[in-house]
């Protein structure tokens, strides 16, 4: 991609210094498009972040009261017992899963690992240094944890940019699409031939997607175009690599969705990962994954497109828009989709279908919105809290070319345990208000006595 061609366009109708407000610019998409971690663009700290912060919390709040009623509302978010039990009640759905725990965390500690090398490595490296320039390591570390706060569910929306999970995942539902049909889908009320095909081409679509950003990202690689997209190709990359990534995102979200869901209490682990089990929750998992993450998707789509454009749209509207959601609106994206992060639990307990994720969030909502609510206020909290540690603790170091790269990926690690018990808390709770089918006739009222009295006996 014509970088040079976009910072024109930044550069030229900035009310800073070129050198300042661009390389902050650059920075800030670097650090989010590399490795989800959302900036401040601004050359100057500000409490912008925490404002916006604050912003979206209002109107997780506002939205709740709206659907559930305040009284409901508020006797739900100070009920400091029932955020407990449902506290208690995700981390314990979290350890049963232990298969998710296990490749999860391998998955991710390999990926970041070596994508972090190729960062450390780099000699002409001056990010910290840019930072450092107008910012103290304290409020670097602030507005760190300000603006992760915004991304409760960053580690676990944002998949597709784990290499080896993401050729692993590719290569599974390859193999499965091979089968016969009556393999790879479970047959059920309700399901037929039509479905069966349609959730065939999911799985085409799932692991095409796959190899070609596998493909996609070793070229970049091999380019040295590591940290921001590469454009400039065959021009259908600017919706097709877009596109990739929220099919992997999603598929993998709907895995852990599954891995989540089946852990509940009295039921035995699964015996294998099961490829039409999260290919079922598609296209529902999209949804879900572009809530949790509408900055990542559209920034690679916006900078990929930026590559084809004239110089001159950096004195038209046009310019302006792309300065201003390549800048803030970043945050701002994050900040209007915070209110509707019960979508994602709600997606678990869903057959793929889009209509019903809308009632299963309303379901939730209606019911459990407080709880929803003050879960994500503490874990929004808890990521705050453990990545302006992280930064605090790593900033403490003699300046490196390799200490800003470290900091953000420590600080990915410090977050996920917060995300995925987040996330396995709003998956029990979904579960809590699933419609329960009631027994119409007296005879099927003494058949079910009688099923319940054997089966105590």
């Amino acid at each position: 991609m014509d970088f040079l061609r976009a910072g024109l366009v930044w550069s030229q109708a900035s009310s800073t210094p070129a050198s300042s407000s661009t390389s902050q610019v650059f920075l800030a998409l670097k650090r989010w498009c590399y490795g989800l971690t959302l900036c401040s663009p601004d050359p100057i700290p500000s409490a912008r972040g925490l404002i916006r912060l604050m912003l979206a919390l209002g109107v997780l709040i506002a939205v709740t009261v709206a659907i559930q009623g305040p009284a409901t509302t508020f006797r739900q978010l100070v009920s400091v017992s029932g955020l407990f039990e449902a506290a208690r009640s995700g981390l314990a759905r979290v350890f049963r899963a232990s298969r998710l725990i296990m490749v999860l965390v391998t998955f991710t500690v390999l990926s970041w690992t070596l994508g972090e090398m190729t960062l450390f490595n780099r000699a002409n490296s001056v990010d910290l240094t840019l930072l450092e320039r107008t910012r103290s390591p304290s409020e670097i570390a602030t507005e760190q944890g300000e603006l992760a706060a915004l991304t409760p569910f960053r580690d676990l929306a944002g998949l597709a940019d784990n290499l080896p999970w993401l050729i692993v995942a590719g290569i599974l539902v390859f193999r499965a699409s091979s089968q016969p049909p009556e393999w790879r889908f479970e047959h059920g009320p309700g399901n037929t031939a039509p479905d069966l095909v349609a959730r065939a081409g999911f799985a085409t679509a799932v692991w095409g997607s796959a190899g070609l950003y596998a493909l996609y990202r070793l070229i970049a690689w091999g380019a040295g175009s590591i940290e921001l997209p590469r454009g400039s190709i065959l021009v259908v990359e600017t919706l097709l690599v877009p596109a990739s990534m929220l099919i992997v995102d999603g598929f993998l979200l709907a895995w852990l969705l599954v891995e989540l869901r089946d852990a509940r209490p009295g039921l035995g682990e699964v015996e294998r990962f099961q490829v039409n089990r999260a290919v079922a929750l598609l296209p529902a998992a999209l949804v879900a994954c572009f809530v949790a993450l509408p900055a990542r998707h559209i920034a690679i789509l916006v900078l990929l497109a930026s590559s084809y454009l004239p110089t001159t749209v950096a004195s038209t509207n046009l310019g302006g828009a792309i300065r201003s959601l390549l800048g803030w609106g970043l945050v701002d994206l994050q900040m209007a989709t915070f209110w509707a992060l019960g979508v994602v639990g709600a997606t678990a307990w869903t057959r793929g279908s889009i209509g019903e994720i809308m009632q299963g969030y309303w379901r939730l909502t209606r019911s459990q919105g407080g709880r929803v609510a003050a879960i994500l206020i503490v874990a929004s909290a808890a990521c705050g809290v453990a990545s302006g540690a992280t930064y605090a603790v790593m900033l403490l170091l003699p300046p490196r070319s390799w200490v800003l790269a470290a900091a953000d990926a420590y600080a990915h690690f410090a977050t996920l345990p917060v995300g995925l018990w987040a996330l396995a808390t709003l998956v029990d709770l979904s579960e809590r208000v699933l419609p329960v089918a009631e027994l119409d006739t007296p005879l099927e009222k003494t058949a079910a006595r009688e099923a319940l009295a054997t089966a105590s006996d």
